[in-house]
């Protein structure tokens, strides 16, 4: 090598020596930028993508939060249900308790039955929880709370027992109405009850109530049937009638009490 090309190969080796240690921040600055420049759609497209990912997971962590507390308020209003039904059905209880002492307490012997079947189509009978197990024989009278009559056993099984009600054509009740002292039958009539063979002279009030009268030796005295309703003339016969509005709804009923001694 002569002595030009060797002058400059140093010069440019100083050159490039010179940039390396006095430029080298600047250019790559430079660098960096224009790299930058370049970059920045895909670093925004980045971002947004990172975004909705970010969403989306944060959306399905609230659902799934969402779900389990919905689930757990169900479970607990589900528990609390159940205790409100709990508690209702222990008032019942002590209700028909308290019930059977009040009747206890006024020479009745009574034994308290829950209804386990009946005829929806029509109130005339129901079975009972309660037969000759229990003491409970045919004829007895059946009543519910507030010595109202609800029928009497025509089946007395060995662990349950057939009750006729009021509203059945064969039932037969003595009876007397509470303030005027109107004695006659009261009996039903399928659907309804009329309080008949009252004395043409004879005026019972409209609304008061009848009662068994004891008379007829089968019922109890004293047990509420109803109310006087719509009074019926009978023109010439001899004796008039009145409707009587029952107070106990049948349907409605989930236990009686079956007097079984007085």
């Amino acid at each position: 090598m002569n002595k030009n090309s060797l002058a400059v190969f140093f010069l440019l080796l100083l050159l490039s020596v010179g940039i390396i240690i006095f430029d080298q921040g600047l250019i790559v600055l430079s660098i960096g930028h224009y790299l930058g420049e370049i970059l920045k759609p895909f670093e925004s497209a980045i971002s947004n993508i990172r975004n909705f990912l970010f969403f989306w997971q944060d959306a399905f962590l609230n659902i799934k939060t969402l779900k389990e507390s919905n689930i757990k308020l169900a479970s607990e209003n589900l528990e609390l249900y159940g205790k409100l039904k709990n508690l209702s059905l222990l008032e019942e209880e002590n209700s028909s308790l308290k019930e059977q002492l009040n009747l206890s307490n006024r020479g009745f012997d009574v034994k308290l039955a829950k209804i386990i079947s009946r005829d929806y189509q029509n109130d005339r009978a129901f079975i009972i929880d309660k037969g000759t197990n229990d003491s409970v024989a045919n004829g007895m009278a059946v009543i519910s709370k507030g010595d109202t009559v609800i029928g009497r056993i025509v089946d007395a099984g060995y662990n349950t027992s057939k009750v006729q009600t009021i509203l059945d054509t064969q039932t037969r009740i003595a009876a007397v109405t509470l303030n005027s002292r109107v004695f006659g039958l009261a009996h039903g009539l399928g659907s309804d009850i009329v309080f008949d063979l009252v004395a043409k002279n004879k005026n019972p009030e409209k609304g008061e109530l009848v009662v068994s009268s004891g008379t007829d030796e089968i019922w109890p005295r004293g047990l509420i049937i109803g109310k006087i309703g719509k009074i019926k003339p009978m023109g010439n016969q001899v004796f008039n009638s009145a409707a009587i509005e029952a107070l106990v709804n049948i349907k409605e009923l989930m236990d009686v009490f079956v007097i079984t001694s007085m």
